[in-house]
């Protein structure tokens, strides 16, 4: 898999059907072991890429929650990215609290703050 950057990994992913583990695997082979993904704003990309459409997208949803559960994003960064969302999209705060996150002390947090 050569890739150029990481929206392009994201739907690369999303094309090929691949599950949250298959696509962290291969997200960590193909970028630099020195970059940490918050400086590579994974969250932000994540969540840009799920709010496309008129539905959020329960794939890539699945990749952020697998993310914030391996610790490769913090809870900050997703609250971050969700603060950058245009007004349009942070109406689908109920949808994407109730996709991403089934249940647990931080989701039900997550989702109070959303």
């Amino acid at each position: 898999m050569k890739v150029v950057n990481l929206k392009q990994a994201i739907l690369q992913a999303w094309k090929e059907r691949w599950s949250d583990y298959q696509w962290a695997v291969n997200i960590k082979r193909n970028f630099p072991k020195g970059a940490t993904w918050e400086y590579l704003n994974l969250a932000e990309a994540l969540m840009e890429q799920a709010l496309i459409g008129p539905s959020p997208n329960p794939l890539i949803l699945s990749y952020l929650k697998y993310a914030i559960n391996s610790q490769m994003v913090s809870y900050s960064s997703v609250l971050i990215a969700i603060s950058k969302l245009p007004r349009e999209g942070r109406g689908m705060h109920r949808a994407v609290s109730c996709a991403a996150w089934g249940g647990g002390v931080a989701a039900a947090g997550l989702r109070l703050l959303l």
